[in-house]
């Protein structure tokens, strides 16, 4: 009788560890979501600034971690590119400003990177998206354009009386 209730014990202390470590992990899996979210900078010539948040702009260093929420900005002959957390990169060329919007997993593994481009050119290298909820998208002042595996090129210019073109 005291063995088995012995292993009565040690089951139920297992099973409550069991779940702690489950449990734990549920309530950290958003952490650690926001972790692989994120995306790194390189500076690739000349001045580039970098917004964390909504801060002021300072100036941006190789490897700086970006995430929603930032801006990047490219002075005159600068130039600079981000390399998403799925593979997909964009670089900015001179004179260019872009507003990192989104960048996130879904619960069924799909990923959404969203970038608002408000001036410049840049060019896109965009990973064939598997998921169905995956999405890249590139949003100017004029358009939208959202695709699932592709290379392509994105202009938005300031017309002489200030409106701007994509």
């Amino acid at each position: 009788m005291a063995l088995s209730r012995s292993r009565n014990v040690a089951a139920v202390v297992l099973i409550v560890a069991l779940a702690l470590g489950f449990g734990s992990s549920a309530v950290l899996a958003p952490e650690a979501d926001a972790l692989v979210s994120r995306s790194t900078l390189t500076v690739v010539d000349g001045t580039v600034l970098v917004s964390h948040g909504g801060a002021e702009f300072t100036s941006a260093r190789d490897g700086d971690v970006l995430a929603a929420g930032d801006r990047i900005r490219t002075a005159m002959g600068a130039a600079a590119e981000i390399t998403y957390f799925e593979g997909s990169s964009v670089r900015l060329e001179a004179d260019t400003e872009i507003v990192v919007e989104s960048l996130r997993t879904e619960a069924d593994g799909g990923t959404v990177i969203a970038m608002m481009q408000t001036l410049g050119r840049t060019w896109h290298v965009v990973t064939k998206l598997i998921s169905g909820s995956s999405r890249y998208e590139v949003r100017t002042p004029s358009s939208t354009a959202s695709v699932r595996g592709t290379i392509f090129a994105v202009d938005v210019h300031v017309d002489a009386d200030g409106r701007r073109l994509r």
